[in-house]
């Protein structure tokens, strides 16, 4: 009995050791940032208004937890470390916006149907700020969180 009780201990504490791509680079380079911040997604209601928690109501059923970094002193280093994790990486960029000198991408990384990570990089006024999400999506819980919100690429 004992055998099979530490079977399966190591065994879950194996796959809650399991680390997302955007979480190594989270791990790595926390030390770096001026400003670091890891919580379960289920807390970040509690941040939000009631009609901001409606409008991502379906992204935050299926996320898991997020991870924010913050960089100023060094953000020009961070933003070359981070284009070279993401071109190694098998993330997918998906937007990408420019507006007066200030830079937004949100890359996916994917496995099969599912949407696994998301993360957003936002460069401005000499800062980078990276959050990551470990998500659950599919296709349509996208199309769903863009139509809900009368967002369209047309």
């Amino acid at each position: 009995m004992k055998k099979i009780l530490l079977l399966f201990a190591i065994v879950l504490l194996s796959s809650c050791a399991t680390h997302t791509s955007f979480n190594d680079f989270y791990q790595s380079n926390q030390k770096e940032s001026e400003f670091s911040f890891g919580m379960n997604a289920s807390f970040i209601t509690s941040f939000l208004s009631d009609e901001d928690y409606e409008d991502i109501k379906p992204l935050l059923k299926k996320a898991k937890h997020i991870r924010i970094l913050v960089f100023s002193e060094n953000s020009e280093q961070m933003n070359m470390k981070f284009d070279r994790f993401i071109k190694r990486s098998q993330f997918e960029d998906v937007i990408k916006i420019k507006d007066n000198g200030d830079k937004v991408k949100i890359f996916v990384l994917e496995k099969g149907d599912r949407i696994k990570e998301v993360v957003l990089e936002v460069a401005s006024d000499g800062d980078l700020v990276l959050l990551g999400l470990k998500t659950n999506l599919t296709q349509k819980d996208i199309d769903r969180l863009l139509s809900d919100n009368d967002i369209s690429f047309n």
